[in-house]
């Protein structure tokens, strides 16, 4: 009998319902009644509170250390001549770069440290993000190469913020570089999120303007004074009606080549505005021309081609002939 009410007991044991939410929650707040346990439970919100704070704070310190370099750095660049206003671009890139890797390193250590302080064990919770990281890692390749091609963009210094480039079919300014995207802002003033990875190849504009050499050919050098005059009224108007578009370097100047003379007219035209140089300016010129009664020569027309003058020239040296692998 004795065994059969063991047996019994231990049935019913196995077969009652589960407590009731109720009496758990009774029982839970009941413990607060107990001294060591809520001794534990406000030392262990101080904790979390205290961890709170000190992250803020770093946070809040380190952000705005950040933003005020970056302030520093791009007035200096507004005031910078090429080539440091390139390298000072460069800085501001980086900058921004580890300040948005420091905002993430800083929230991802300061939730561990949340998590640690309250008494859970974190281990399993890095193995965990271990293992997470190992499958995204696998599931989001593109994600990867993205990044990675970003860190090398900006290992090399391709290009930095405030430069203009040329992504395929997008050109427009660098708004900013980030480890997975390139964010563009073209001629619209739409913004082109281009990963990373997707760019194969990219022009970089070291000035944002493009230089081309506009030659008339005249019927007689005695022309030349006033195609000059002309030209030179017609450039001016040219310039404040697409005052961004263009500028002039030089004046325009007279040519005698062989008894023949020409006016050449340097300008620079803003990039993907050629139109301007290969249209506008010539067709202009031609309308001012035959208002002045300036004859252009016969059998030649107003030639367009870019301006090599302005290209740096390659200075041989004996270093770089050393370096060479045959």
């Amino acid at each position: 009998r004795v065994v059969l009410s063991r047996a019994q007991e231990e049935a019913a044991e196995e077969t009652a319902p589960p407590p009731d939410v109720a009496d758990v929650l009774g029982t839970w707040w009941a413990r607060l009644e107990d001294p060591q346990f809520l001794a534990r439970l406000v030392s262990a919100l101080l904790s979390i509170l205290t961890v709170a704070i000190i992250t803020t704070i770093i946070y809040l310190i380190v952000m705005i250390l950040f933003r005020r370099a970056v302030i520093r750095v791009e007035r200096q660049t507004e005031e910078a001549v090429q080539p440091d206003r390139r390298r000072k671009q460069r800085i501001v890139t980086v900058l921004e770069l580890l300040r948005s890797v420091a905002k993430w390193v800083i929230l991802i250590t300061g939730g561990v440290w949340i998590l640690a302080s309250a008494g859970v064990d974190i281990r399993p919770v890095l193995a965990g993000a271990g293992v997470l990281g190992l499958a995204v890692g696998f599931g989001a390749q593109n994600l990867v190469r993205d990044i990675v091609s970003g860190f090398f963009m900006l290992l090399e210094g391709q290009y930095a913020v405030g430069d203009y480039i040329q992504v395929g079919a997008n050109f427009g300014m660098v708004e900013s570089i980030g480890m997975r995207v390139t964010v563009l802002k073209d001629l619209d003033n739409q913004r082109h999120f281009i990963p990373n990875g997707t760019i194969t190849a990219v022009t970089v504009y070291e000035e944002p303007f493009v230089n081309y050499i506009v030659e008339v050919p005249l019927a007689s050098a005695e022309d030349s004074k006033r195609a000059v005059e002309a030209i030179a009224t017609l450039a001016e108007a040219v310039r404040k009606e697409y005052e961004r578009y263009l500028v002039y370097h030089e004046e325009p100047q007279p040519i005698t080549v062989d008894d023949t003379a020409m006016v050449r007219l340097p300008v620079a035209i803003f990039p993907t505005q050629d139109w301007l140089a290969n249209d506008e300016i010539p067709t202009s010129i031609k309308e001012a021309f035959a208002e002045a009664q300036i004859p252009i020569r016969e059998g030649r027309n107003i030639r367009v081609y870019m301006d090599l003058s302005r290209m740096p020239e390659y200075h041989y040296s004996e270093e770089a002939d050393d370096s060479i692998m045959y």
